[in-house]
């Protein structure tokens, strides 16, 4: 959360109970979700510092607050899911959507921005694999996307193994 918010953003059911105290509307957006792949080729460790850098870049640093999960429930699909606020936060509380934060540009922005933090901490940790943030059509490559299974799908057919279960960031973002 933004330096300037309130203690009780930090606990997670305090923030989404004043998130929905803040709407007025019953159909209001809430919030927005960013679903981000984690590199496999860093520690659980490297890949919380990294998610945490990200985050506090990207997102903390424009107003606002993030709730962040890591999933590792799959070795070969472990990824973050990033919930944010809509409204800016102040020493009050939640103020005013910020409709800014809905541009489409912003996702090619963000896309982008993960890619270049994703490459810095691979970079740091030995590995010369890049991530692109372009789509496959964008840099030439003809592949097709492919329906996803699903993980729990997956387990009904025991092609999943459990490794570990989530992974909550709390504190500092």
């Amino acid at each position: 959360a933004p330096d300037n918010a309130p203690a009780w953003v930090h606990d997670r059911e305090q923030l989404w109970n004043q998130v929905e105290a803040a709407e007025t509307r019953i159909n209001s957006r809430v919030a927005r979700e960013v679903q981000i792949a984690l590199p496999n080729e860093l520690s659980p460790q490297q890949q919380v510092a990294l998610v945490r850098d990200y985050v506090q870049d990207v997102f903390v640093a424009k107003g606002m607050v993030a709730d962040v999960c890591i999933h590792r429930d799959n070795p070969d699909n472990q990824h973050a899911h990033i919930m944010l606020t809509t409204r800016e936060i102040s020493a009050e509380g939640f103020g005013q959507k910020n409709r800014d934060w809905n541009r489409k540009d912003l996702l090619v922005d963000w896309r982008r921005e993960w890619a270049e933090h994703a490459n810095i901490a691979l970079a740091k940790a030995g590995y010369e694999v890049v991530i692109d943030h372009r789509s496959h059509s964008e840099v030439g490559i003809g592949l097709e996307p492919q329906s996803k299974i699903g993980t729990s799908r997956q387990r009904e057919d025991g092609r999943v193994l459990v490794a570990e279960p989530e992974v909550t960031i709390q504190g500092g973002v």
